[in-house]
């Protein structure tokens, strides 16, 4: 019964934070060319200079890193992953037929960094709580705080840096500084919810073994 529960409650976080993500990425980051890191970031780069998708890019991009990060972390982790790709890409295509339902922030940009990274760092924060990754970048910085002694929002500290270098080429340094407000604030929601999803697991864990022992 609970884990039936705990899984109805994992895809409703997964659906739940890709919605919010695919919402943000679009009306706060796009809109207002407040690039983000990581895969994300990257996407963003490749909408830019290439006009193409990033409801097509992510699938590629984050379903080769997911593909690797389910023979660490189990095949829940990628079934959580590729929903959340799937709701994030569906989604995206749904906000881009629509059109801009949030006005530009262009004057206030300040604002526009803040919002942007409240909404990846809540949408990817939900995502990961939920069992999953809402993008490749998301398992590059799992999997580097489980093997080495950084955290979370240290890794994606490093790799959205890296990101927001190569983005100066359509991006200028005003751009990126305030690009960089929003990676600090959505890294650190995330490194949050990432902190209250370890706990929840080992809550359940002595749980089940509580029970375990009571029926026996």
């Amino acid at each position: 019964m609970r884990s039936k529960q705990q899984f109805i409650k994992s895809i409703g976080l997964v659906i739940l934070g890709s919605s919010i993500l695919a919402f943000g990425s679009y009306n706060f980051n796009y809109q207002n060319s407040v690039t983000e890191g990581g895969v994300l970031g990257l996407i963003l780069l490749i909408k830019n200079i290439f006009d193409i998708s990033p409801s097509i890019t992510s699938l590629i991009i984050d379903l080769s890193l997911f593909i690797l990060g389910s023979r660490f972390f189990g095949k829940k982790f990628l079934m959580y992953s590729i929903l959340s790709t799937m709701t994030f890409s569906t989604s995206y295509r749904m906000w881009e037929n629509i059109g801009f339902v949030v006005p530009s922030l262009t004057n206030n940009m300040l604002i526009a960094s803040i919002l942007a990274g409240i909404g990846v760092g809540i949408g990817v924060g939900l995502v990961v709580r939920g069992g999953g990754a809402s993008g490749g970048d998301d398992v590059i910085a799992l999997l580097v705080s489980r093997f080495t002694k950084l955290k979370v929002n240290h890794v994606y500290l490093i790799t959205d840096g890296i990101v927001l270098v190569l983005s100066l080429v359509y991006l200028d340094f005003k751009q990126i500084f305030f690009s960089i407000i929003a990676v600090t604030i959505s890294g650190k929601i995330i490194s949050i919810l990432h902190i209250e999803h370890d706990e929840d697991d080992s809550n359940e864990e002595n749980d089940e073994y509580v029970e375990e022992n009571i029926v026996l």
